[in-house]
C-alpha cells in the first residue's frame, strides 16, 4: 500500500466514556427540541396554548442550552489532529499527547453506526479490539481518501451523508445573525407595533403612559414567543431534511450531494419566505 503524507486533519478524539457522555448530551438536546416542537405544533393544530413562553424558554434553557454548552466544552477538550504518513497515522491531541499507529497494526476503519455526538470513525486493530480513541470527523472523506485501500469506508452511506452535510451546512456568524436575530426581530416588531396602535393609539403610546421600562418589557414579551416559535419551526423542518438526506446518501454520492443542496434551499425558502408570507396573510386577513 502506497500512501503519501497528508494532513493534519482536525478531529475530536473520544474515549468510549467521553463519547458516551457526548452522545447523552447530544441526545438530550435533540430530545428537548423534539418534545417542545411537538407541543408547539399540537397547539397550532388545536388552536390552543398549553405552554407559555416562560416555561418554554426555561425548558429549552435547561434541556437545550445547558447540554449544548457542556457538549461544546467537551469538544474543546477533545480537539486533536490526525496526520497520515506513509508508515501510518499520527494522532496529536491538543494537550500534547502523541500516538503513532502503523498501518500494519490496522485491520479496518469503520464509520460509527450512529453519528452521535457527530460523524466518526473507529480504528479496528488486527488484535481484534478497537483503538483507544474514536475519531469524530465532520468531513471524513479527505481523511479516508488519503489512506489508500484502508480508506474503503469512504463508500459507506454514513460517510457520504457526513461529507455532504459538512460541505453544504456551514453556518457563519451572519447566517446566525440573520436567522436568530433579524428575522425574529422584524416579525416581533410588526406584531408589537400593531399591539401598540390597538392598545395605546400610537407606536410609543405605552412609553408615554407608563415609561420606557414598561415599553421595552412589553417588546421583550412579544419578541420571546416569536423567537421560540421560529426556533422550533426551524427544528421541525430540519429534522425532516436530515432524515431525507440520510436516506438519499444510501443511493449514491450524487444523490447525497444533490439532495443536500435541495434540502438546504427548501429549508431556507420555508423559513425566510413561506413563514413570513403565512404570518402576513394571517395578520392582514
Amino acid at each position: 500500500m502506497t500512501v503519501d503524507a497528508s494532513g493534519p486533519f482536525p478531529i475530536h478524539a473520544f474515549t468510549p466514556r467521553l463519547r458516551a457522555l457526548g452522545a447523552l448530551l447530544h441526545a438530550t438536546v435533540l430530545g428537548t427540541l423534539c418534545y417542545f416542537t411537538a407541543l408547539l405544533f399540537k397547539d397550532v393544530l388545536a388552536g390552543t396554548q398549553t405552554l407559555g413562553p416562560g416555561p418554554l424558554a426555561a425548558g429549552l434553557a435547561v434541556g437545550g442550552v445547558l447540554p449544548s454548552i457542556a457538549l461544546r466544552l467537551l469538544r474543546l477538550g477533545t480537539r486533536a489532529t490526525v496526520t497520515v504518513r506513509p508508515e501510518g497515522l499520527v494522532l496529536t491531541q491538543s494537550g500534547g499527547a502523541h500516538f503513532e499507529l502503523p498501518f500494519e497494526a490496522l485491520e479496518a476503519i469503520r464509520p460509527w453506526r450512529l453519528p452521535i455526538p457527530g460523524p466518526g470513525l473507529t480504528l479496528r486493530l488486527r488484535t481484534g479490539r478497537a483503538f483507544d480513541y474514536g475519531l469524530e470527523v465532520q468531513a471524513p472523506m479527505p481523511l479516508l481518501e488519503s489512506m489508500g485501500t484502508l480508506g474503503e469506508a469512504r463508500n459507506d452511506p454514513r460517510v457520504r451523508y457526513a461529507q455532504a452535510r459538512s460541505e453544504k451546512w456551514r453556518r457563519r456568524w451572519y447566517d446566525q445573525a440573520l436567522k436568530y436575530g433579524l428575522v425574529p426581530g422584524v416579525l416581533a416588531g410588526i406584531f408589537f407595533r400593531a399591539h401598540q396602535y390597538i392598545s395605546f393609539g400610537g407606536p410609543f403610546g405605552e412609553a408615554q403612559m407608563y415609561g420606557w421600562t414598561a415599553y421595552f418589557t412589553s417588546f421583550a414579551r412579544t419578541w420571546l414567543p416569536v423567537f421560540l416559535a421560529l426556533l422550533l419551526f426551524g427544528c421541525f423542518w430540519r429534522a425532516f431534511a436530515e432524515a431525507f438526506c440520510f436516506g438519499a446518501a444510501w443511493l449514491g454520492p450524487r444523490w447525497a450531494r444533490n439532495v443536500r443542496i435541495g434540502a438546504e434551499w427548501t429549508c431556507r425558502a420555508l423559513y425566510y419566505v413561506a413563514l413570513p408570507v403565512f404570518l402576513a396573510v394571517r395578520l392582514l386577513g
